[in-house]
């Protein structure tokens, strides 16, 4: 593996990583994101 590949792995990993944690932070604070505006078939949500 080369550096370029080691950087891009990482930059991935970093963002994915950020990502659940801001959907993690959205559904602790009553949040739902995802929801498509049928809250009947959006468990845990409301």
């Amino acid at each position: 593996m080369n550096l370029a590949t080691i950087i891009v792995g990482l930059t991935v990993l970093l963002v994915m990583v950020l990502a659940v944690r801001s959907l993690m932070n959205d559904k602790k604070n009553g949040k739902c994101g995802g929801c498509g505006g049928n809250c009947g078939g959006c468990p845990g949500c409301h």
